[in-house]
């Protein structure tokens, strides 16, 4: 793979993993103020990466590799905390890592095929966005021991962010099939 292993751009993508688990464990201490701080956290890291990458001309095909996966890893273990805490619906979380899965597995094979992995797309960011979103929602809620939502409004065990951020993980799925069919076709 091109460009160098350690960068900071790689490093802040890297760094989203610890705090995945930090944000687990005080969720489960029920820490609410250090739960947000360590998620925000998160989420600057991920914008941030991106923004040194692009400006400083040092994006990396390990970064394109590292990024994902941390998203992936620190998204995967707060929701699958979230589900044996009860605060979440299994089949999405199951939904949810099935997606990720098949789109890592997806991204192993255009490397393999073409030289190099893929970059992510709009909608996986968005996707990663919506749902950062509904998952800390769903911490606060949880932590807080309330609903945002009143019961009829909750379908299928998801409040309406939760839908949305369903609408969202399956669009993505979408585009991201159909981007690595027309690479695939192109090459």
């Amino acid at each position: 793979m091109k460009g160098p292993v350690i960068n900071i751009p790689n490093l802040l993508s890297l760094s989203r993993i610890p705090l995945a688990f930090a944000a687990c464990l005080f969720l489960v201490r029920k820490n609410l103020v250090l739960v947000v701080i360590v998620i925000i956290t998160g989420v600057l890291t991920d914008i941030i990466d991106g923004i040194i990458a692009r400006r400083t001309d040092s994006i990396s095909d390990w970064g394109k590799v590292f990024d994902p996966l941390a998203d992936k890893i620190a998204i995967g273990s707060f929701i699958i905390t979230l589900a044996i805490l009860g605060a979440v619906p299994l089949w999405f979380v199951i939904l949810f890592l099935t997606r990720d899965a098949l789109i890592a597995a997806g991204g192993i094979f255009l490397t393999k095929k073409l030289g190099s992995p893929p970059s992510s797309n709009r909608w996986g960011k968005y996707s990663s966005l919506i749902m950062s979103v509904y998952l800390t929602t769903a911490a606060v809620c949880y932590m807080l021991d309330r609903t945002l939502w009143p019961s009829g409004l909750v379908l299928a065990g998801l409040d309406p962010l939760g839908l949305l951020s369903l609408g969202f993980v399956l669009v993505s799925l979408f585009v991201y099939f159909s981007e690595s069919v027309k690479k695939l076709r192109n090459n």
